[in-house]
């Protein structure tokens, strides 16, 4: 019984090392592939074109990762809402609907700027663009970042004060970067979005050492382990 409390919270562990992992990944692959095809810079609308023709494998692996990585935060979620749903199930349950519906968002994003974007000219990178980031950079955000706040909510009681405030770092920063895609100012997206990866790569990194190894939450307050587990 105790083993198998233990490894629930080890599962917790592994998912938030995983999304970790992938977070590296993804800002990895922003520095290396990304950028030049993205409206962070100020470069022109047909160079991006060009660059996105030039160099349409990279750009597709790029947005793979991303893709992945979304996927992962949001499995992180899951075995994070399974976990707390007992003592908070609204909160969990509303945040699982709002990643779930964020996920499919961004996903539509990723497939706009991976699938449609290249082989466009001018024009028409600007339009894909404009709606790829409505979709992955500003309705997702919104949605991930609301249903972390809930999550985070939910188990404020299993998480240490240092947590909880680097959570809240987190979804704040995912916030800053939906409002800097409202306003449509490339700079303060990158910037956003960086403070946001590296922080939730921290945030994850020290979910995944909290849960390592820690025994499942009591269901009440009149649990009493057995001494001969």
């Amino acid at each position: 019984m105790a083993s198998t409390s233990v490894s629930r919270g080890n599962g917790i562990a592994r998912a938030a090392f995983a999304a970790a992992a992938a977070g590296v990944m993804g800002l990895a692959a922003v520095q290396l592939w990304l950028r030049p095809g993205l409206p962070f810079d100020g470069v022109e609308l047909s160079d991006r074109a060009s660059y996105l023709v030039r160099h349409h494998k990279c750009w597709t692996w790029g947005w793979l990762l991303a893709g992945l990585g979304a996927a992962l935060v949001v499995n992180l979620y899951r075995v994070l809402a399974a976990r707390w749903r007992s003592s908070c199930e609204g909160f969990c349950r509303l945040a699982m609907l709002l990643a779930t519906a964020g996920l499919a968002v961004d996903l539509a994003g990723i497939a706009l700027w991976m699938i449609v974007a290249p082989g466009q000219d001018a024009a028409g990178l600007g339009l894909v663009e404009k709606m790829a980031g409505a979709f992955s950079l500003f309705i997702a955000k919104i949605l991930y970042s609301a249903a972390g706040v809930l999550l985070t909510l939910a188990g404020w009681k299993e998480l240490s004060r240092g947590l909880i405030a680097l959570g809240f770092g987190v979804w704040l920063s995912g916030f800053w970067v939906a409002g800097a895609t409202l306003c449509g100012c490339g700079s303060a997206q990158f910037w956003s979005l960086g403070a946001l990866v590296v922080l939730f790569i921290a945030w994850s990194t020290l979910l995944g050492l909290r849960f390592l190894g820690m025994p499942h939450r009591p269901e009440s307050s009149s649990f009493v382990p057995d001494p001969r587990d």
